[in-house]
């Protein structure tokens, strides 16, 4: 981030939506901002995504993997009333991310270094992912289950906002209430609407949603999940 950015313009521009995805990128470093077109949120996603947890009667909203806090920045000047807190586990990141919000005075946010699964959750009634995992569950099969129990955990009417999918399980306690096409994939609103769960669980990846057998997919990700254990020895 360069001294010669005129903050309060950028700021100003972010809060109308008017602020270009070049002029962001030009707020990051030069290795974090080469990541910038397909790595972090969209400002057009994520503001989408701030209104749509606004409408959700959300308040408070943890960004599971925030990277710089290009989402949380954003999500956070475009709806003050609610506050965002972003996790990531590279502390470069967080650094950028805690730098870019004081520059901006985004007061409603915060971010936190380390394991976004080990914060906690039952501070938030808001959960943001950018698809953390892909589409294939071998590379974070005991990640996806700890999130699938977090999520199960959640009180009712929690939102549950995700970009490019999850890349894994959503309990069937969650509906899904609206999708919609935003920058380069869907933006999908999830709100958990019961206490008790099915036999199923909700399959959130970038090309699709369906449904698959609750034990069976337990049974599959712990498979998935001792499989790497004997790898990595």
């Amino acid at each position: 981030m360069t001294e010669e950015v005129n903050f309060e313009h950028v700021r100003a521009r972010l809060v109308s939506g008017d602020l270009s995805e070049i002029a962001f990128g030009a707020l990051l470093p030069p290795t974090t901002r080469a990541k910038s077109s397909y790595h972090w949120t969209p400002i057009a996603v994520a503001r989408r995504a701030a209104m749509r947890f606004a409408e959700r009667g959300a308040s408070r909203v943890l960004d599971v993997g925030c990277g710089p806090g290009k989402f949380c920045v954003v999500a956070a000047l475009t709806r003050s009333e609610l506050r965002f807190c972003g996790v990531e586990r590279n502390i470069g990141l967080t650094r950028t991310a805690r730098q870019l919000s004081m520059r901006l005075r985004v007061s409603n946010v915060e971010f936190r270094t380390g394991d976004a699964l080990g914060a906690p959750w039952h501070e938030f009634d808001g959960f943001y992912f950018f698809n953390p995992f892909g589409e294939d569950s071998r590379l974070g099969g005991d990640e996806l289950l700890r999130i699938a129990d977090l999520l199960r955990r959640a009180p009712k009417r929690t939102a549950v906002v995700t970009y490019h999918g999850l890349g894994g399980p959503i309990p069937s306690s969650y509906d899904l209430l609206s999708e919609e096409r935003v920058g380069s994939g869907p933006l999908r609103v999830w709100v958990k609407n019961r206490s008790r769960e099915a036999a199923f669980y909700h399959l959130d990846y970038s090309h699709d949603v369906s449904r698959v057998p609750r034990k069976y997919l337990e049974r599959k990700l712990s498979a998935q999940k001792r499989l790497a254990g004997v790898t990595s020895e």
